[in-house]
């Protein structure tokens, strides 16, 4: 199976073939704007069904309406081309799937900042500091959400009304070592690398708990102590990938990586938890009662363990049948979201769910039945980071930690009663192992197996549905949520294809390379968790694209200045001056004799770094030591560096 491209004389791109003969078609204007998209499905039995997207512009070119079957979304610019508005009236078809009509609403500041969110949901109001920084976030019910920082830009301070939240305090690079979660303080460490190696949330204020940074204390002596509820430790390999997890909850834990950085296995040390894994060429997971050169036809998995799949023409997953008494069922609208969803055990409904999504296709309300219990949900969002969920008579403000989808706190309010404040603790990448309350007590503690499904719920006496970064978990269809797509984490694959095609990579449906070290947020794209944040990028003015393998992210800044990204860290081959190894890294940025800089200037081949215009980066194998301009260095961010 292959890729096909076809391009007009002009170098656009007119026709792209899939391989599983999905045909997309692309149509332009005289000023090489898209005005149409027209989408060929490649059904099991050979069915051609054809769908048209029509995207309207006005004289500058700028989007002014789109249509599609479901309905026609019309948007609004001021004069220096910021969104406005989006007006949503659906169709005769799309009121049969939910789609309503509705009206999302923008206002700025005299600097560009929004400052104004207006939705169906309620209204967000946003103020800023000097540095531009958000200062207060202003709640549809009129509650503050407000954000203290240091002199250098870094968060120091959450709270809700005034009343604390969180505070953070930071060491010289600006990393978070201590937090405060209630009763508890957590406590983080970071290795030469500026990757996390430890944390510990414990009962002991902050003041006794500075120990713990003197070079004479090992913090390994401290994981059994009364004391620290909750504690991990993290090991890596030289190239990057953890290797050993260290936890008093869970044990310990191995992980081995194939030699593209594909994850091989987990062990727990028993059978009971441990895991192996087989894929083929394109990434697809195979039972390892394949054959060896076996390959998953058009990526479209058909059977995995008991489980059996099934497609419409446009790759959207339809069937899922578990054993022989379990069978889900799935329906979309006609831009591939999840609308409908069924549950039949033994030929009996157990379960439905229905979904609705605003104008940028964030889901903001769910209504699900299970065993003839109705539940449902809206959800408010802040970009796309969900903000609020909603119940009858019962509200979630979800806060996180800054330019990051893993959650820091949630604050319940029911109806009649008093707010009531959750901590999340959460592993290397952001995904909640534990939730506290603010005596410190575990009020929600899971065991994952390494593609996300819970193996162990061992503490469940508050209901807490977050699961990896951007993914929330539905409990009708045991599905995440993952904002543009759902996630099936039995399978570790998306049930839809890529709603931004190849620019996410080139199997449609692959969730990411390794899920030890990598995220996707948005059900678009893969990355590390310590590339830099991709939409804080482009708010800056610089562009983003993945090369076509899927592993490298590439970045370029608004000089024109580009970093490539392979697996996460940046090469910075292309500026540095000089590269020397250097033994016994620690991390730091001392010039004494001691420090890494001074050992590197000592070491250099040309000498002492010109720390007028350069610096020293750490390379991510621990051991090399580049002299890169400090513009160049600051600019690309990376782990052990500053967040943009």
């Amino acid at each position: 199976a292959t890729y096909s491209f076809a391009y007009d004389a002009s170098d656009r791109l007119i026709e792209e073939v899939r391989v599983d003969n999905l045909t997309r078609r692309f149509s332009y204007n005289d000023g090489g704007h898209l005005t149409r998209l027209n989408e060929i499905g490649y059904g099991e039995n050979g069915e051609r069904p054809e769908r048209d997207t029509l995207f309207e512009r006005d004289a500058i070119g700028r989007l002014v309406a789109k249509v599609n079957r479901d309905a026609r979304q019309d948007f609004e610019y001021d004069d220096v081309d910021r969104l406005l508005s989006i007006e949503r009236q659906p169709t005769g078809i799309g009121k049969q799937l939910g789609v309503t009509a509705e009206k999302l609403e923008y206002a700025y500041d005299l600097l560009g900042r929004l400052t104004q969110e207006i939705t169906a949901s309620g209204t967000l109001a946003y103020e800023y500091g000097p540095l531009s920084k958000l200062t207060t976030l202003t709640l549809p019910d009129g509650r503050k959400v407000n954000h203290l920082y240091y002199g250098s830009g870094h968060l120091h301070q959450l709270n809700l009304d005034g009343q604390v939240i969180s505070d953070m305090e930071r060491d010289d690079l600006h990393r978070e070592v201590y937090r405060t979660q209630g009763k508890l303080t957590s406590c983080f460490g970071y290795d030469a690398m500026g990757r996390k190696a430890w944390q510990f949330a414990s009962t002991l204020p902050a003041d006794k708990l500075s120990q713990v940074h003197n070079a004479g204390i090992h913090t390994s002596l401290l994981v059994e102590h009364a004391y620290n509820p909750i504690h991990r430790r993290y090991q890596y390999d030289p190239a990057g990938e953890l290797v050993r997890t260290l936890d008093k909850l869970r044990g310990e834990i191995k992980y081995e990586y194939e030699p593209n950085g594909q994850l091989l296995s987990r062990d727990t040390g028993s059978l009971v938890g441990s895991e192996e894994f087989r894929y083929d060429p394109a990434a697809n997971r195979l039972d390892f009662n394949a054959r060896q050169f076996d390959k998953v036809k058009d990526n479209r998995i058909q059977q995995w363990r008991d489980q059996e799949y099934r497609y419409d023409p446009w790759g959207n997953l339809v069937e899922k049948r578990s054993g022989h008494s379990k069978l889900q069922s799935f329906s979309y609208d006609c831009e591939n979201r999840l609308v409908r969803a069924e549950t039949l055990v033994n030929g009996k409904l157990e379960s439905t769910g229905e979904y609705r999504y605003d104008s940028l296709g964030r889901r903001i309300s769910k209504q699900a039945e299970i065993n003839g219990e109705v539940e449902q949900k809206r959800f408010l969002w802040q970009g796309l980071r969900m903000l609020c969920e909603e119940t009858p008579g019962q509200s979630i403000v979800y806060l996180y930690e800054p330019g990051s989808y893993a959650p820091l706190a949630r604050v319940d309010q029911a109806e009649g009663e008093g707010q009531k404040v959750y901590y999340f603790h959460t592993d290397q990448i952001g995904t909640p192992l534990e939730l506290t309350n603010s005596e410190g007590e575990i009020v929600w503690q899971a065991t994952y197996r390494s593609w996300g499904a819970i193996d162990q719920l061992t503490v469940n006496e508050v209901e807490q549905n977050l699961r990896f970064p951007g993914q929330y978990f539905d409990s009708e269809t045991g599905l995440h949520y993952n904002t543009f797509r759902f996630y099936d984490p039995e399978s570790g694959r998306f049930i839809i294809q890529d709603p931004i095609g190849l620019s996410g990579g080139i199997n449609l449906y692959q969730y990411v390379v390794n899920p030890i070290a990598w995220i996707d947020p948005w059900g678009w794209s893969a990355k590390p968790t310590h590339s830099p944040d991709v939409a804080k990028w482009l708010e800056k003015g610089g562009t983003v694209h993945m090369e076509v393998e899927g592993r490298t992210w590439v970045y370029q800044d608004w000089e024109g200045n580009v970093v490539r990204y392979p697996e996460g860290h940046p090469d910075f081959t292309p500026y540095q001056r000089q590269q020397v190894d250097v033994p016994d890294l620690k991390g730091n940025h001392g010039r004494n004799p001691g420090g890494d800089f001074g050992k590197s200037d000592a070491l250099a081949p040309k000498g002492k770094a010109d720390y007028s215009k350069n610096t020293w980066h750490h390379h991510e194998n621990m051991r090399a030591m580049q002299e890169v301009p400090k513009k160049i260095h600051n600019r690309f961010t990376h782990s052990g560096g500053v967040k943009i």
